[in-house]
């Protein structure tokens, strides 16, 4: 399993790392501002899918990383077509976490989402988006509960 700092050095992440969280399923582009992610953690709470989606009208490539607390989970790089995507497994499709996702489009900058902090009494699983909008900026969304299966 990948450590903390070769994660870091992996995707790059500066220590003061900022992610942008929306509502998943949100009809606009996900372009808009968004609001800077706290780096303190949360409860845990179940990742129950996640998705990363090319929107945009030219290929790019999208580097992720996840992280349960201090454990580097998954680190992955998708090379997607203009309107493609795909849907990344892992155990956190399973186990309850504390959960953060990494993501870096192409060369730039890092945005990261403390997924644990949507968890609550009424939500304990959380579904994410990691998408390139139509203008070509880079989003992390999110949609608080998941339908069991």
């Amino acid at each position: 399993m990948p450590t903390r700092r070769h994660l870091l050095a992996t995707v790059g992440l500066a220590a003061t790392g900022a992610g942008c969280m929306g509502a998943l399923g949100d009809e606009g582009d996900g372009d808009s501002e968004g609001t800077a992610t706290p780096t303190t953690t949360g409860g845990t709470v179940r990742l129950g899918e996640l998705a990363v989606e090319n929107n945009h009208e030219e290929n790019h490539q999208i580097q992720l990383a996840i992280e349960d607390g201090d454990d580097v989970l998954h680190l992955g790089t998708y090379d997607l077509e203009a309107g493609g995507s795909t849907t990344v497994d892992g155990e956190w499709l399973e186990e309850d976490g504390d959960y953060r996702i990494h993501a870096r489009l192409d060369d730039g900058e890092v945005r990261t989402a403390d997924i644990s902090e949507k968890g609550s009494e009424e939500t304990d699983c959380v579904r994410v988006l990691v998408r390139v909008g139509r203008s070509g900026r880079l989003d992390i969304w999110d949609g608080a509960g998941c339908e069991e299966t």
